[in-house]
């Protein structure tokens, strides 16, 4: 079972515990920093808003990039399964 690490961080002036088994302390006050300087970059008054559109924001990211990373792999198994099919034509052809 892995560890989970408890890290307290701090947004807008509210202490945070996260808590967390693949990041550490480092990543997560990362994260927590980028989520404030993005939610001090926002017209919008309403903290609550701020974190929710913070929220869906950094969400998107996450999707856009496991989107990408789909993609990718979909087109190396696309290269591999290319490369198979003339391994095997290659290994039909009668050789002389």
């Amino acid at each position: 079972m892995a560890k989970r690490n408890i890290v307290q961080v701090e947004i807008r002036h509210i202490p945070l515990d996260i808590e967390d088994e693949d990041l550490g302390m480092v990543e997560l006050t990362d994260l927590a920093n980028q989520v404030e300087t993005y939610m001090n970059q926002l017209d919008e008054v309403d903290t609550l808003k701020q974190a929710l559109i913070a929220a869906v924001h950094f969400a998107a990211q996450g999707y856009i990039k496991a989107q990408n990373e789909g993609g990718k792999r979909q087109e190396e198994e696309s290269r591999v399964n290319d490369l198979i099919a003339k391994l095997k034509s290659a290994l039909d052809t009668p050789h002389k």
